[in-house]
């Protein structure tokens, strides 16, 4: 199992979230919004290479949104009952996900296997969506689907705070958006240069 952070985004519904590992480590840019048909939220590798998006493709009290791995439609996410009870499906790819739309702690499962679990915690004060993966080869995907649960639960109140406390500190919210592009651009002109200079 490896555990993967972002933090908290609630009713904002916009900007880019840097996606760390528990050793502080930035791994994913997650950019996008939701709410509107069309609307769609990308997560980025370090290289700026888009690997996976979830667009919505409906909307109402049934929302309905595609999800795509490495430019490829991979799964649909549905609420067969309106999310009333926490309870969606992602047809294709044969998960479901249940959980608790007060406490935000989901299990998305695969069968009878689990192959995710979703918890609101507080670092620092501040909430931060902690995803516990235990199957790394869909991580682009359920950081999607982790992105779009919390932005869901905050338009339910009442919402409780986070009662998963971590204590150690996390580093990404030093690192913005802008500085994720700047470091980037930087190795991708380096490695431009060099390409150029063994040519000579």
């Amino acid at each position: 199992m490896r555990r993967f952070y972002l933090k908290s985004q609630g009713l904002e519904n916009k900007g880019a979230t840097i996606v760390s590992d528990e050793k502080h480590n930035s791994k994913y840019l997650l950019v996008g919004k939701w709410g509107i048909k069309n609307d769609a939220l990308s997560v980025y590798d370090l290289n700026g290479k888009l690997v996976s998006e979830l667009k919505q493709v409906s909307v109402g009290k049934l929302p309905k949104f595609e999800l795509f791995l490495q430019g490829t439609k991979v799964g649909t996410v549905t609420t067969p009952i309106g999310f009333i009870r926490g309870f969606l499906l992602v047809h294709n790819l044969h998960w479901w996900i249940a959980g608790d739309t007060v406490t935000c702690h989901f299990k998305v499962f695969h069968g009878i296997s689990t192959i995710l679990e979703i918890n609101r915690v507080q670092i620092n004060g501040s909430a931060y969506i902690e995803l516990n993966v235990f199957d790394q080869e869909h991580l682009p995907l359920f950081i999607c689907l982790a992105a779009i649960l919390d932005r869901w639960i905050q338009k339910r109140p009442p919402l409780r705070e986070p009662k998963l406390v971590r204590t150690w500190k996390i580093n990404s919210d030093a690192t913005s958006y802008n500085n994720f592009l700047k470091e980037n651009l930087h190795e991708n002109n380096q490695s431009f240069h060099c390409r150029h200079s063994s040519g000579d």
